[in-house]
Protein backbone atom coordinates (compact mmCIF):
# COMPACT_ATOMS: atom_id res chain seq x y z
CA UNK A 1 0.00 0.00 0.00
CA UNK A 2 1.35 3.80 -1.18
CA UNK A 3 2.07 5.50 1.78
CA UNK A 4 1.47 9.04 2.06
CA UNK A 5 4.93 9.95 2.28
CA UNK A 6 5.55 7.88 -0.48
CA UNK A 7 2.76 9.88 -2.44
CA UNK A 8 4.01 13.45 -1.65
CA UNK A 9 7.81 12.24 -2.84
CA UNK A 10 5.75 10.94 -6.26
CA UNK A 11 4.10 14.51 -6.23
CA UNK A 12 7.10 16.12 -6.13
CA UNK A 13 8.56 13.71 -9.14
CA UNK A 14 5.79 14.44 -11.30
CA UNK A 15 5.78 18.39 -10.98
CA UNK A 16 9.59 18.21 -11.82
CA UNK A 17 8.66 16.58 -14.91
CA UNK A 18 6.54 18.86 -15.68
CA UNK A 19 8.89 21.87 -15.17
CA UNK A 20 11.48 19.49 -17.63
CA UNK A 21 9.16 19.30 -20.21
CA UNK A 22 8.13 22.96 -20.32
CA UNK A 23 11.91 24.53 -20.07
CA UNK A 24 13.03 21.80 -23.12
CA UNK A 25 10.07 23.12 -24.91
CA UNK A 26 11.33 26.99 -23.74
CA UNK A 27 14.12 26.10 -25.66
CA UNK A 28 12.82 24.85 -28.98
CA UNK A 29 10.92 28.20 -28.93
CA UNK A 30 13.97 29.99 -28.13
CA UNK A 31 15.94 28.08 -31.27
CA UNK A 32 12.87 28.95 -33.88
CA UNK A 33 12.92 32.45 -32.31
CA UNK A 34 16.80 32.76 -33.88
CA UNK A 35 15.21 32.58 -37.48
CA UNK A 36 12.16 34.68 -36.64
CA UNK A 37 13.19 37.37 -34.15
CA UNK A 38 10.39 39.24 -34.68
CA UNK A 39 7.52 36.82 -34.12
CA UNK A 40 5.39 38.51 -31.27
CA UNK A 41 3.38 35.53 -30.70
CA UNK A 42 6.35 33.44 -30.01
CA UNK A 43 7.79 35.78 -27.39
CA UNK A 44 4.82 35.94 -25.58
CA UNK A 45 4.56 32.45 -25.52
CA UNK A 46 7.72 32.15 -23.44
CA UNK A 47 6.86 34.98 -21.48
CA UNK A 48 3.89 32.64 -20.50
CA UNK A 49 5.90 29.50 -20.24
CA UNK A 50 8.40 31.67 -18.03
CA UNK A 51 5.78 32.21 -15.50
CA UNK A 52 4.95 28.63 -15.53
CA UNK A 53 8.22 27.97 -14.67
CA UNK A 54 8.63 30.25 -11.91
CA UNK A 55 5.23 28.88 -10.31
CA UNK A 56 6.27 25.43 -10.44
CA UNK A 57 9.98 26.43 -9.33
CA UNK A 58 8.19 27.68 -6.07
CA UNK A 59 5.21 24.69 -5.78
CA UNK A 60 8.62 22.14 -6.24
CA UNK A 61 10.31 24.05 -3.35
CA UNK A 62 7.71 24.18 -0.93
CA UNK A 63 6.95 20.82 -1.26
CA UNK A 64 10.51 19.93 -0.90
CA UNK A 65 10.43 21.75 2.65
CA UNK A 66 7.18 20.44 3.68
CA UNK A 67 8.03 16.89 2.78
CA UNK A 68 11.20 17.23 5.15
CA UNK A 69 9.59 18.79 8.05
CA UNK A 70 6.15 16.88 8.07
CA UNK A 71 7.37 13.19 6.87
CA UNK A 72 11.32 12.91 7.92
CA UNK A 73 12.79 10.74 4.94
CA UNK A 74 15.15 8.38 5.82
CA UNK A 75 18.28 9.33 4.58
CA UNK A 76 18.35 8.48 0.76
CA UNK A 77 14.99 9.47 0.18
CA UNK A 78 16.42 12.93 1.90
CA UNK A 79 19.13 13.24 -0.67
CA UNK A 80 16.60 12.45 -3.52
CA UNK A 81 14.07 15.42 -2.35
CA UNK A 82 17.20 17.44 -2.37
CA UNK A 83 18.57 16.89 -5.67
CA UNK A 84 15.22 17.65 -6.80
CA UNK A 85 15.85 20.55 -5.24
CA UNK A 86 18.73 22.07 -6.34
CA UNK A 87 17.79 20.47 -9.64
CA UNK A 88 14.67 22.32 -9.98
CA UNK A 89 16.66 25.48 -8.90
CA UNK A 90 19.15 25.13 -12.20
CA UNK A 91 16.11 24.81 -14.32
CA UNK A 92 14.19 27.90 -13.16
CA UNK A 93 17.85 29.50 -13.67
CA UNK A 94 17.52 28.37 -17.13
CA UNK A 95 14.67 29.54 -18.26
CA UNK A 96 15.88 32.91 -16.85
CA UNK A 97 18.67 32.59 -19.23
CA UNK A 98 16.19 31.12 -21.96
CA UNK A 99 14.15 34.70 -21.61
CA UNK A 100 17.12 36.85 -21.97
CA UNK A 101 18.57 35.30 -24.87
CA UNK A 102 15.26 35.89 -26.54
CA UNK A 103 15.10 39.95 -24.83
CA UNK A 104 18.67 40.19 -26.68
CA UNK A 105 17.41 38.62 -30.02
CA UNK A 106 14.66 41.04 -30.12
CA UNK A 107 17.87 43.49 -31.35
CA UNK A 108 19.71 42.21 -33.80
CA UNK A 109 19.38 42.71 -37.08
CA UNK A 110 18.67 39.20 -38.47
CA UNK A 111 19.58 40.20 -41.83
CA UNK A 112 22.96 41.82 -40.56
CA UNK A 113 26.65 40.32 -41.67
CA UNK A 114 27.76 39.84 -38.26
CA UNK A 115 24.51 37.70 -36.87
CA UNK A 116 24.62 35.74 -40.71
CA UNK A 117 28.33 35.22 -39.77
CA UNK A 118 27.81 33.70 -36.14
CA UNK A 119 24.08 32.14 -36.43
CA UNK A 120 25.60 29.02 -37.49
CA UNK A 121 27.54 28.72 -34.23
CA UNK A 122 24.85 30.27 -32.12
CA UNK A 123 22.43 27.36 -33.36
CA UNK A 124 24.95 24.77 -32.45
CA UNK A 125 25.19 25.99 -29.37
CA UNK A 126 21.07 25.85 -28.63
CA UNK A 127 21.54 22.25 -29.65
CA UNK A 128 24.18 21.28 -27.29
CA UNK A 129 22.95 22.75 -24.55
CA UNK A 130 19.39 21.14 -25.07
CA UNK A 131 20.81 17.75 -25.30
CA UNK A 132 23.28 18.45 -21.98
CA UNK A 133 20.20 19.53 -20.14
CA UNK A 134 17.41 15.95 -21.69
CA UNK A 135 20.52 14.33 -21.23
CA UNK A 136 21.39 15.84 -17.37
CA UNK A 137 17.52 14.95 -16.50
CA UNK A 138 17.80 11.41 -18.11
CA UNK A 139 20.76 10.60 -15.88
CA UNK A 140 19.31 11.89 -12.75
CA UNK A 141 15.94 9.60 -13.38
CA UNK A 142 17.73 6.69 -14.39
CA UNK A 143 20.55 7.08 -12.43
CA UNK A 144 23.07 6.75 -14.96
CA UNK A 145 26.61 8.14 -13.83
CA UNK A 146 28.23 7.32 -17.22
CA UNK A 147 25.66 9.60 -18.93
CA UNK A 148 25.97 12.21 -16.30
CA UNK A 149 29.76 12.37 -16.84
CA UNK A 150 29.69 12.13 -20.31
CA UNK A 151 28.22 15.92 -19.86
CA UNK A 152 30.03 17.36 -18.01
CA UNK A 153 32.56 17.19 -20.42
CA UNK A 154 30.54 18.23 -23.06
CA UNK A 155 30.66 21.71 -21.40
CA UNK A 156 34.14 22.44 -22.57
CA UNK A 157 33.08 22.60 -26.11
CA UNK A 158 30.12 25.16 -24.81
CA UNK A 159 32.85 27.19 -23.45
CA UNK A 160 34.74 26.76 -26.41
CA UNK A 161 32.26 27.95 -28.67
CA UNK A 162 31.46 31.14 -26.91
CA UNK A 163 35.29 32.10 -26.58
CA UNK A 164 35.11 31.66 -30.92
CA UNK A 165 32.34 34.17 -31.00
CA UNK A 166 33.75 36.78 -28.21
CA UNK A 167 36.94 36.78 -29.87
CA UNK A 168 35.58 36.96 -33.69
CA UNK A 169 32.77 39.36 -33.32
CA UNK A 170 36.04 42.30 -32.80
CA UNK A 171 37.76 40.72 -35.61
CA UNK A 172 34.84 40.88 -37.63
CA UNK A 173 34.67 44.79 -37.61
CA UNK A 174 38.77 45.45 -38.50
CA UNK A 175 38.90 48.04 -41.21
CA UNK A 176 35.12 48.45 -41.66
CA UNK A 177 32.58 51.56 -40.72
CA UNK A 178 31.04 50.37 -37.61
CA UNK A 179 26.98 51.70 -37.04
CA UNK A 180 24.50 51.83 -34.89
CA UNK A 181 23.01 48.41 -35.12
CA UNK A 182 26.35 46.56 -35.63
CA UNK A 183 27.18 47.96 -32.16
CA UNK A 184 23.92 46.67 -30.93
CA UNK A 185 24.21 43.24 -33.04
CA UNK A 186 27.54 42.83 -31.11
CA UNK A 187 26.53 43.17 -27.76
CA UNK A 188 23.19 40.87 -28.72
CA UNK A 189 25.67 38.26 -30.05
CA UNK A 190 28.14 38.47 -27.22
CA UNK A 191 25.45 38.47 -24.70
CA UNK A 192 23.26 35.61 -26.47
CA UNK A 193 26.36 33.57 -26.44
CA UNK A 194 27.31 34.06 -22.52
CA UNK A 195 23.41 33.43 -21.78
CA UNK A 196 23.62 29.72 -23.59
CA UNK A 197 27.14 29.62 -22.19
CA UNK A 198 25.22 29.45 -18.58
CA UNK A 199 22.78 27.41 -19.64
CA UNK A 200 25.55 24.82 -20.50
CA UNK A 201 26.93 25.58 -16.30
CA UNK A 202 23.38 24.75 -15.72
CA UNK A 203 22.78 21.63 -17.31
CA UNK A 204 26.39 20.29 -15.89
CA UNK A 205 25.05 21.14 -12.63
CA UNK A 206 22.55 18.84 -13.08
CA UNK A 207 24.67 16.34 -13.77
CA UNK A 208 27.10 16.59 -10.79
CA UNK A 209 23.57 16.83 -8.81
CA UNK A 210 22.89 13.23 -10.08
CA UNK A 211 26.17 12.09 -9.40
CA UNK A 212 26.00 13.18 -5.90
CA UNK A 213 22.53 11.22 -5.93
CA UNK A 214 23.85 8.29 -7.06
CA UNK A 215 27.30 8.28 -5.45
CA UNK A 216 26.74 10.66 -2.59
CA UNK A 217 29.62 13.20 -3.26
CA UNK A 218 30.51 16.27 -4.67
CA UNK A 219 31.16 15.67 -8.76
CA UNK A 220 33.37 18.70 -9.75
CA UNK A 221 37.18 16.97 -9.79
CA UNK A 222 35.50 15.02 -13.00
CA UNK A 223 36.58 18.53 -15.43
CA UNK A 224 40.56 17.57 -14.29
CA UNK A 225 39.83 14.24 -14.89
Amino acid sequence: MTTIREKYLEKIKEDFEVLSTVVIQQMDHVYTLTKSNKDTELHSTIEQNEVIIDSLEVKIRDEVINSIVLYCPRASDCRKIMSYHDMTAYLERIGDLLLNIADFLREVDPEGSLYTLFLKIIHEQLEIVKKMTQNAIFAFTCEDENLAKEIIRTDDIVDKNHKEIIHGIPLHFVGKTVKDQDLLDALSLSSMSYNIERIGDNATNIAEAAIYLMEGKNAKHIHNN
